[in-house]
């Protein structure tokens, strides 16, 4: 039985470590193929790892930028949405207020403290509403409700308001209660102050997100229809006519309070716009970063394409030449 020769083995050394060569090179382009990139990035750039460094850092900052962006702007629409919801309550019970058939009998005028009741219920829903498990006009607060309940509130109002209280003196203990500096701070809003700092969105964009629930609008429109609501209490129960001036004059001061939410509103407009303004321009400023990024690291897909058929039909060569030496080898060996 004769032993393999020591030139056989050489060869079959050869060629695996060839075959391994092209199979790497085979990888390389396939890989170069399907990115549209050349893999050795830094020798394309011609050894300037601060240019390519440079674009990624960009690429990266723009789309912190845009991911901020996005996430400011659904916060603020939330907002926005909620305070639309608010304004149109007040409006629509205004208007329902200062109607003269209104209390033309007591049964319309339970009705009316029973509805104001209800949209101070509604429009506390909607200032207590979150995003993602945070509340949405609860300041630096954001793990707590914005606002108490309001049978809680509503509690804390009654106990100070004297028995023998005229519809004027329940209108300014409930206003004083909802003023600032008054009892609201301590037992009514339940979030933190305004947050302080501004938020940075890249290219001189900068928002605050201050609009909490104990903004001066929306607190009027809250004291407005708490002063309806404490009538479901039993006030002035045997003064029909008393409590008849009081929701008249909750029906016009709650027409002015929406005039007042508006320009909250139009604010908060700003705000919206210009945290979309930030998107686009963070998103454009991406898309101009990765397009130069792609124009320095481009393949010509025809040129590797070519490459790596070039690659297989030499791998095919070798894998005929590795056959080809082991059938020469066995016959010797045999």
């Amino acid at each position: 039985m004769k032993p393999l020769a020591l030139g056989d083995m050489a060869r079959s050394h050869a060629l695996r470590q060839n075959s391994n060569s092209v199979k790497r090179q085979m990888t390389s382009l396939q890989n170069e193929l399907i990115s549209g990139q050349v893999n050795d990035k830094l020798r394309r750039t011609g050894g300037e790892a601060a240019l390519l460094g440079s674009l990624q850092r960009s690429m990266s900052m723009s789309k912190a930028n845009q991911t901020n962006a996005v996430t400011i702007s659904t916060f603020l629409n939330a907002q926005q949405e909620a305070l639309n919801s608010v304004s149109n309550i007040a409006k629509d019970k205004a208007a329902y207020l200062i109607r003269p058939e209104l209390f033309s009998t007591d049964d319309r005028l339970s009705g009316a403290v029973d509805r104001a009741d209800a949209a101070l219920r509604d429009i506390t829903t909607l200032l207590n509403s979150s995003l993602g498990g945070k509340s949405i006009f609860a300041g630096s607060n954001s793990d707590s409700p914005a606002l108490r309940d309001v049978d809680g509130m509503i509690s804390s109002i009654v106990s100070i308001i004297p028995a023998d209280a005229d519809y004027q003196t329940i209108d300014q203990i409930v206003s004083d209660w909802f003023a600032p500096g008054g009892t609201f701070e301590l037992e009514g809003y339940m979030g933190g102050p305004e947050k302080a700092e501004a938020l940075s969105l890249g290219d001189g964009y900068n928002l605050r997100l201050d609009l909490t629930a104990s903004d001066s609008a929306i607190r009027t429109v809250l004291a407005e229809l708490t002063k309806g609501a404490v009538l479901k209490q039993g006030l002035l129960s045997d003064q029909p006519d008393q409590q008849r001036l009081l929701l008249r004059n909750i029906g016009a001061n709650l027409f002015s309070a929406a005039s007042a939410l508006q320009l909250t509103q139009e604010r908060l407009g700003i705000k919206q716009s210009y945290a979309e303004e930030a998107r686009a321009e963070a998103e454009a400023s991406h898309t101009s970063s990765q397009i130069a990024l792609n124009e320095l690291l481009a393949v010509d897909e025809y040129d590797v394409a070519s490459r790596l058929q070039d690659a297989m039909a030499r791998l095919d060569k070798i894998y005929l030449m590795t056959a080809r030496l082991s059938r020469l080898s066995l016959s010797e060996y045999l």
